[in-house]
């Protein structure tokens, strides 16, 4: 079946359609909680270096160590690998950047207008007007700095999706619905394809790079 990538601004439901997505097609769901919880496994992921570790942009370019970026490095092999396998959801880490040239990815991108999603944070988080703006203006600021710091590219962009919606106008029950069927159409494609690619290099891995 078809790996589905979900980029997603804060307060627009993504976290939510992914949740959704994975329940309705039996998907694992790939966020960064086990993302980092595999890192920790092969021990790429130092003491004290998984909690500072977000979808931002490092604040000062002088406290990145060499141990976080070994981590993210990590972070992004596990999400090819995660591709190769099949059936997972991937929630942000970049995910639809990263595997961006891959025909059997499903990769989504969930957006709303600035007023539906600050309408959300206040509810969600029980904040005033005014915090919720914050909020939401420090989350697209460090979303989309991780990705311009470490792919080089503008995770808005919308040539890197295949689906992008709006769930100003869409409801989530209804984005999630969508997101699956497309899923399934590809899915056969995707079989295929992981299939030539055992088939002619024995499996898909990333090898760990000193100079990231």
């Amino acid at each position: 079946m078809a790996v589905i990538t979900i980029s997603r601004q804060l307060g627009s439901a993504g976290d939510y359609i992914a949740n959704m997505v994975a329940s309705m097609l039996s998907y694992k769901l790939v966020n960064k909680q086990n993302i980092l919880m595999e890192a920790r496994r092969y021990g790429t992921i130092e003491p004290g270096t998984a909690n500072e570790i977000g979808e931002g942009k490092p604040p000062l370019l002088e406290r990145f160590t060499r141990s976080k970026s070994r981590a993210v490095y990590a972070i992004r092999s596990i999400i090819k690998e995660t591709a190769v396998d099949g059936s997972a959801v991937i929630l942000g880490r970049g995910g639809s950047v990263e595997l961006r040239m891959r025909n059997d990815v499903l990769k989504v991108r969930i957006i709303a207008d600035f007023e539906t999603r600050i309408a959300r944070i206040m509810k969600e988080n029980e904040v005033d007007k005014a915090q919720a703006r914050k909020m939401l203006k420090k989350s697209d600021k460090e979303r989309s700095g991780y990705v311009k710091h470490f792919f080089l590219m503008d995770a808005s962009d919308p040539e890197f999706y295949d689906i992008v919606i709006n769930t100003t106008s869409i409801s989530p029950d209804a984005a999630a619905r969508m997101i699956v069927q497309a899923a399934r159409q590809i899915g056969s494609a995707g079989n295929s394809f992981r299939e030539r690619l055992s088939r002619s290099s024995g499996g898909y891995t990333v090898e760990s790079r000193s100079d990231f």
